[in-house]
């Protein structure tokens, strides 16, 4: 009897297994798709998604919208370009053990798999087909390749989290976007001084490999979208304007965050700007565009299209009437005071376009999309193609039919069930959630890192600016802030709603981030070798843990912070007080401008000119050597 139970339990059990299957309850559910690019073939009929969460590239035939094949590829995926020929494509994936692979698309099947760099990200294929450039975001450089074999040729520094590039269409030039500023956010010797904090954009010579950077109207960062208008004139780029001189008072009319596109005239490199055009606003007066992403143009290059991620809209620009206007503008007061009429009210002449949310009037149409998390877009004739990476479905937005103000919801996948992490993830980069829409939480800390600007914040008093903090392990490293003014990330949650979002805090909705900010995981440090400290990081790791230099006194592991408030002598004219938090060291390689106010770009500046470490210990009797020793271990945790 007791035999013929077991028998009849494992029966009922495993009927339970395929009923399941059958009905795609469960396991028909693998989980997140996460698209996060697109590329479509040169005759519009496929589209050739990146899913990041599903570590594959689907494809979808456009003649019925279906998803007609699935490639694997390595872990988490960040990119796609088809060769020239389109016989293959190029996918980036792999994370701090980069990967670029090339796939047959007769076969599915990998031809060619080499390193790159730190998450190597959206390559770039020139137009002869001869070359692959491929952006590592954490490494700061770009990688070439010769194609087909992707046979490394050289790697080419840029500024700081590469994340995109175009090719200009004469194949001497690559325009890089570098996402995050690197400029000192204080000068603390100089009170008068301009606090200029600003992205960069490279462009890389092919030829010689030279770089010359074409730096942004300062507040201008988190750059996700860049691409070349068909003629090879023009490169679009998305980003936030921060408006960090402001105290965080309100919200309206754009007085913490704008939201924009800029323009580089690609004819114009060699000029005193380098070819910068302007940056036009995408939001309105009374509404924000938070968070624009993909950016894309028609094949003729009158129309572009820009993803909003943080509002999940679809924003279409007319290109020809943006560019005619910004031509008419007067270039200073001078000509402005000759009578031109042409501009706008608050667009007086070239230098006042940054500002003005009124420009685009009567030249852009906003689409609300359904889902969250517009980022990839695509244009194939007159439909448009947005990914939505929380809800795993593409938008089609038909451009005929645009009277209707809705796009066409596609299914990429089935739906799982979000986590509580996952639907933290998706509130914490939810503009909608915000006062008219002007910002997201990642607005200021993108992946819940820093965006490396001073703000000054409503919860210690007004007229003293801090740097943004990274969010990393805040939970396990209270008090909060840089006076410690909050006793727990909790509690910052909630107050971030009411006096940064200026919204009313939804508990559940709270309750879901911070699970989001609890689940956030270091990333593994570029500075270190097979995922070990180098030579002379461990050198530097003996130096940090000797008592008498002192580090350890302040910053003892596994936390790498006594989660106290110290002042280590860095009070300057804006503070009241001159104790503060002292933060992780756990990913400060990608954390500068370093100290509360944000004053060094990098650890030597820290220790040499900052004399960071004297209070606690005696780090001014290390040589220079031992100096770069604990710097390369500090930047490998």
């Amino acid at each position: 009897m007791k035999n013929k139970h077991v028998v009849l339990s494992v029966v009922i059990f495993f009927s339970v297994i395929v009923i399941l299957i059958l009905n795609h309850s469960v396991f028909a559910v693998e989980g997140y798709k996460g698209p996060i690019d697109l590329t479509a073939t040169k005759d519009g009929s496929k589209i050739y998604i990146t899913h990041f969460d599903a570590h594959e590239i689907a494809v979808l035939n456009t003649a019925d919208n279906k998803v007609i094949q699935t490639i694997p590829v390595g872990k988490e995926p960040t990119g796609i370009v088809l060769s020239i020929d389109e016989k293959f494509f190029y996918v980036t994936s792999g994370g701090s053990r980069g990967l670029v692979q090339a796939v047959d698309l007769s076969t599915g099947k990998v031809v060619y798999e080499v390193a790159a760099g730190h998450t190597p990200m959206n390559p770039a294929v020139t137009p002869d087909g001869k070359k692959l450039f491929v952006c590592n975001r954490f490494s700061n450089n770009v990688s070439e390749y010769d194609l087909p074999e992707l046979k490394l040729v050289r790697q080419i520094k840029v500024i700081r989290e590469p994340r995109g590039a175009v090719v200009t269409k004469d194949g001497k030039t690559v325009y890089v976007s570098n996402a995050v500023p690197n400029d000192v956010a204080n000068i603390p010797e100089n009170p008068e001084a301009l606090i200029d904090v600003a992205a960069e954009i490279s462009a890389i010579d092919v030829i010689s490999g030279t770089v010359k950077n074409i730096r942004l109207p300062n507040g201008s960062g988190s750059i996700h979208g860049i691409c070349i208008s068909p003629d090879g004139r023009y490169v679009y780029l998305t980003e936030i304007l921060a408006r960090f001189q402001m105290p965080t008072t309100q919200l309206e009319r754009g007085w913490m965050n704008t939201n924009g596109i800029s323009i580089i005239d690609t004819t114009q490199l060699n000029n005193k700007r380098s070819g910068f055009v302007n940056t036009v606003l995408l939001d309105d007066v009374d509404l924000g565009a938070a968070n624009p992403w993909g950016i894309t143009t028609s094949a003729d290059g009158k129309q572009i299209y820009i993803a909003v991620a943080g509002t999940s809209e679809l924003i279409i620009v007319d290109a020809e009437a943006m560019h005619k206007k910004l031509a008419s503008l007067p270039q200073d007061d001078a000509e402005a005071a000759t009578g031109y009429t042409g501009g706008s009210s608050a667009s007086a002449k070239v230098s006042d376009v940054p500002n003005d949310l009124a420009f685009l009037v009567g030249m852009k149409k906003r689409v609300r999309l359904d889902g969250k998390g517009a980022r990839p877009v695509v244009a194939v004739g007159n439909n448009i193609y947005i990914g939505m990476y929380y809800s795993d479905t593409l938008q089609k937005v038909d451009l005929v039919a645009l009277g209707t103000l809705k796009g066409t919801e596609i299914t990429l996948g089935v739906k799982p069930n979000p986590s509580k992490e996952r639907l933290g993830e998706i509130y914490w980069n939810d503009a909608t959630l915000c006062f008219q829409y002007w910002q997201s939480c990642a607005s200021c800390h993108p992946d819940g890192r820093m965006d490396a600007y001073n703000w000054d914040l409503l919860n210690d008093g007004l007229g003293n600016p801090k740097n943004a903090k990274s969010l990393l392990w805040c939970e396990k490293c209270p008090p909060a802030m840089w006076e410690g003014v909050r006793k727990t990330s909790a509690h910052c949650t909630r107050t971030g709603f009411q006096f940064i979002l200026f919204s009313m805090p939804d508990e559940t909705k709270c309750q879901d981030i911070d699970a989001y900010i609890h689940a956030m995981q270091p990333v593994s440090s570029p500075y270190l070798v097979d995922g070990k400290l180098s030579e002379r990081a461990e050198r530097g790791k003996k130096i940090f843990e000797d008592t008498k230099i002192g580090c350890v006194q302040c910053h003892p592991a596994p936390l790498f912070t006594d989660q106290k408030l110290h002042d280590v002598n860095t009070k300057c004219y804006y503070d009241r007080k001159g104790s503060f938090d002292t933060p992780t060291l756990v990913e400060t390689w990608r954390t500068a401008p370093y100290l509360h106010d944000g004053r060094y770009t990098n650890m030597k500046d820290l220790f040499k000119k900052g004399k960071h470490g004297d209070v606690e210990g005696d780090i001014d009797s290390l040589t220079d050597e031992q100096l770069d020793d604990l710097i390369e271990y500090v930047l490998s945790l």
